[in-house]
């Protein structure tokens, strides 16, 4: 997991964003964003820790699609558009780093959705975004 945390630290240095990965806040205080600041505050105190590279790389969505305001993020929060959006655009940036880091190549997207605790209702977001980075 330190391999893909490195490469997204990559991608936030490619494009000028701030990430600050602290341990010093509760298990439960969720990642957060602002956009305005191109600034990501991600926990790695977090009580689920497979779950820290895809809130980064929803908490960078948040920053790629200019959202307004202060975010935090929240693995049940599918209903708004911009944690709905960010959720698209982490996926389009994990996916990537992990084909290039793992050589996976399409036949089951399981393993990488419990290897980051990626939500099930994000299934078919992920079999879509896996297909288009294989293909390209």
């Amino acid at each position: 997991m330190d391999v893909i945390i490195v490469n997204l630290m990559k991608y936030a240095y490619d494009h000028k964003i701030t990430v600050i990965l602290t341990n010093h806040f509760d298990c439960h205080t969720p990642s957060a964003s602002r956009p305005d600041t191109k600034t990501i505050v991600v926990n790695t105190n977090w009580h689920e820790e497979k779950e820290i590279p895809f809130q980064m790389a929803h908490e960078l969505g948040h920053v790629v699609n200019g959202d307004e305001g202060t975010l935090y993020y929240s693995s049940f929060s599918n209903k708004s558009k911009y944690e709905r959006a960010a959720n698209m655009t982490g996926l389009d940036i994990l996916i990537p780093i992990y084909v290039d880091v793992t050589g996976y190549t399409f036949n089951n997207v399981s393993p990488f959705m419990e290897q980051f605790g990626i939500p099930s209702y994000l299934l078919n977001a992920v079999i879509s975004r896996f297909k288009k980075c294989i293909n390209n």
